[in-house]
Formats: C-alpha cells, sequence, structure tokens
C-alpha cells in the first residue's frame, strides 16, 4: 500500500503511507498529503519544485521537525545517530552544522497506520538512541470543508525532547500560479524583526502581503518574536474566490513564507519542549473554500 484517501462530503484527500512517496530525511513521513481536491474541482497542492529532481522532494502539506535544531544531533558524535522525529534515526556523518536539505542516511522508525473513509491515524514508533526515544501519533481527520490533523508527541525516554515542528505547505491553487491575483492575511501584525531574502516582491501592509508582479525566482520572509497565543493564515485567489485558511491552537513565536512563481508555502512554527514521561498535543486546522 502507497496511497491513503479519506473522504467527506466536500473533501478528497490523499496522503502516502509512510516511506512510499517520500523516503527523504527531511519531512516527517507520517501523514503527508500530497493532494486535497474541494468538492471535486478545486486543487491546492502542489511540488515543491516544478524542475524534476530539484529540491527536497516536498509536495502538499507536508511537515518538519527540527529544521535547525533535530534531537539530538549537537551531541551525537561522527558516526552515531540523531532522531529526526516522523522519519527515523538518522547518521551524523561529519563535524558541520546540521543541514536540513542534505540526504542523511535512514534507519526508518516502525509505523502503524489505522485507516477509516474519513480519518487516518498514523503511528511512528519510539527507538531509544542516546537517551532520546519519542512516539508521535498524528490524527488525519475530515469533515465537511475541514481538514483536522492532531498532534501527540509522547517522550518515551530520558532527556527532554527540544526543537520545532511547522507545515511546508507547498500550495498552488487550481494551479493559477503566484501573482498580484492572490492575497495572504494573517491574524497577527507583521511587525517585528524581520528576515527578507531573494526576490523582492513581496507588498506587506499591517497584517496583509500581495505580491506586485509574478516572481521572478525565490522569495522568502521571516518574522521572529512573536507572542500569539494562537493563530490563523488565509490564502485566496481574488478573482476566483478559492482559498485555504490554516487556524492554530498553539503559541506562536515564529512565521516564514517561501515560494516561486508557482508555489507559496506560509509555515506557522511551534516550539517543543518534553520532559521525559511527559506528552504535548496541538492542532492544525485547514478550511477549504469557494466564495464564486
Amino acid at each position: 500500500m502507497d496511497r491513503i484517501e479519506i473522504k467527506s462530503q466536500r473533501l478528497s484527500v490523499t496522503m502516502q503511507y509512510p516511506g512510499t512517496y517520500y523516503k527523504g530525511s527531511r519531512f516527517d513521513w507520517t501523514g503527508f498529503i500530497t493532494d486535497v481536491i474541494l468538492d471535486g474541482k478545486h486543487s491546492f497542492c502542489t511540488d515543491e519544485s516544478s524542475v524534476p529532481g530539484v529540491g527536497t522532494g516536498g509536495r502538499g502539506l507536508c511537515n518538519e521537525f527540527g529544521i535547525e535544531e533535530p534531537v539530538g544531533y549537537d551531541e551525537a558524535k561522527v558516526g552515531e545517530k540523531f532522531t529526526k522525529i516522523g522519519i527515523g534515526l538518522l547518521e551524523k556523518d561529519n563535524l558541520e552544522k546540521y543541514a536540513f536539505d542534505k540526504p542523511y542516511k535512514i534507519s526508518p522508525f516502525d509505523f502503524e497506520v489505522d485507516i477509516k473513509p474519513d480519518k487516518a491515524v498514523f503511528i511512528s514508533e519510539p527507538c531509544s538512541y542516546n537517551g532520546y526515544a519519542v512516539r508521535l501519533i498524528k490524527d488525519v481527520s475530515v469533515k465537511e470543508n475541514f481538514l483536522t490533523i492532531k498532534y501527540t508527541l509522547e517522550n518515551t525516554g530520558q532527556k527532554t525532547i527540544e526543537t520545532t515542528e511547522y507545515v511546508h505547505n507547498f500550495i498552488n491553487i487550481d494551479k493559477a500560479g503566484i501573482g498580484p491575483h492572490m492575497n495572504l492575511s494573517f491574524s497577527f501584525d507583521l511587525e517585528g524583526d524581520c528576515i527578507f531574502d531573494g526576490d523582492n516582491v513581496l507588498n506587506i501592509s499591517k497584517r496583509e502581503i500581495e505580491w506586485d508582479r509574478i516572481p521572478n525566482g525565490v522569495f522568502y520572509f521571516k518574522l521572529e518574536g512573536l507572542k500569539e497565543k494562537s493563530c490563523w493564515w488565509m490564502l485566496e485567489n481574488k478573482i476566483t474566490g478559492t482559498g485555504i485558511k490554516e487556524i492554530d491552537d498553539f503559541p506562536v513565536t515564529k512565521v516564514a513564507l517561501w515560494g516561486t512563481e508557482c508555489v507559496v508555502s506560509p509555515e506557522i512554527f511551534i516550539n517543543l519542549s518534553v520532559e521525559p514521561g511527559k506528552t504535548q498535543t496541538w492542532t492544525r486546522t485547514y478550511e477549504f473554500f469557494s466564495k464564486k
């Protein structure tokens, strides 16, 4: 089995069985969502890159743990392993800083999947190494035009888990591309410690981002120092009224935006700190809509 599909009256969501469609060392293998279709006609997911072989293999709604701080990397010696949550134990092959886009050697975790018509539950079983062990439970469900992802992170090891998680939402609504016809809004002010990179194409107002033209290359925006207890973002095609909204129930400290002319990815980060024997839970809810 390499394809999992769950449905509601309005949504069809396709996911990969862990370690089939995506086998890389970056993105979480559980609940890797490759396609979302609304009302049988509106599509939202796309590939990280339109050029085959370019990028890190992302597609659709795929999350990552520890893009800068994978569990146990700093204390692992060369030749030893470290934990990449949702994937497995990766091998540290040099003394350089961890690189999220590097293809590390993988010893995959054991995975369990329970599939129902409108729901799929993924379990990544813990594998203890150097005092670290994590069980990840991801519950993905659909109802009407809503997709909900519930995360449960259990620390079954002897050391505290300190890392981050976010979803790299690779979006291209109805394959219309990115440009002046798109609007991205947030529930918080876009003011603070901002970092910009790449194509200078973004027009940022208090709580909205628009594009003054079709991007010519990669654009990137990062805002840190947020103190939001919860948040949402919404991306909408201003012409067609079709869009996607992510609603998060956890404290937010950082938001990033990455994209090109054919993909855009708003990213909301959660800080994770789980002591031995403890559990941390959080939820992301996506609303898919079309107003016209």
